[in-house]
């Protein structure tokens, strides 16, 4: 009987042990797995930016949600990537992703982006800090933005991403000014990491890349 119930516990033993390591596996690609999805996807946004830009666009020419909208470089973070139009949860899967309301780069108003908090996109976004430089490239221009404030706030906070984030009521803007927005704490959505940044400088692009992304160019194919 004794060997019975020695012989059940460890079989139970385990079955608990074999079921954490699936939990343990599964949690990890949760994490850290789907950057080899966003990588694969990004690469592939890449691909067409360049095209895309080089084609004209009519006045009344409205862009299509999930479509590559633009390039967005963290320097202090290493990081860069192909952000789509759109925030929905298809748009934003593999990329970050412009609130379609805000406005583009480089124009008067809040160039507003939302990305997950996942180690392909916005996971160490909580490193940056008052004085980190983030760019964006359009067609035409790179834009160089300073972060001036981050703060923690409830996901019902639309006003980070209103034209004046400082000033909702504001209906005059004339600061130019670029926030991200992503989860908080890690692994969780209960409250929304911002980081708000202001135009510092315009590069048009055939004057080549800025200094402090010059090592990020994208390869060419």
């Amino acid at each position: 009987m004794g060997d019975v119930v020695r012989g059940v516990i460890r079989t139970f033993g385990e079955l608990l042990f074999t079921a954490g390591l699936i939990m343990l596996f599964f949690a990890a690609y949760q994490v850290y797995g789907k950057q080899f999805e966003t990588d694969r996807e990004q690469a592939q946004l890449a691909q067409g930016l360049e095209e895309q830009w080089q084609q004209p666009q009519g006045p009344d020419s409205e862009p299509l949600p999930g479509s590559a909208n633009s390039r967005l470089y963290i320097p202090e973070l290493d990081m860069n990537w192909v952000v789509v139009n759109g925030t929905g949860v298809e748009d934003i899967r593999y990329s970050p992703g412009h609130y379609e309301h805000s406005a583009q780069a480089g124009q008067v108003g809040n160039y507003a982006v939302a990305g997950h908090r996942t180690p392909g996109i916005f996971w160490d976004l909580d490193l940056l800090g008052e004085g980190d430089d983030i760019v964006v490239e359009d067609a035409g221009n790179f834009y160089t933005y300073e972060v001036i404030a981050t703060e923690v706030v409830t996901p019902d906070q639309w006003r980070v991403v209103e034209a004046d984030p400082f000033d909702p009521e504001n209906d005059d803007p004339s600061r130019r000014l670029l926030t991200i927005t992503t989860c908080h704490p890690k692994l969780q959505n209960a409250h929304r990491l911002v980081v708000h940044a202001e135009l510092t400088e315009t590069r048009p692009k055939d004057q080549g890349m800025p200094d402090n992304i010059a090592d990020m160019a994208p390869e060419q194919s």
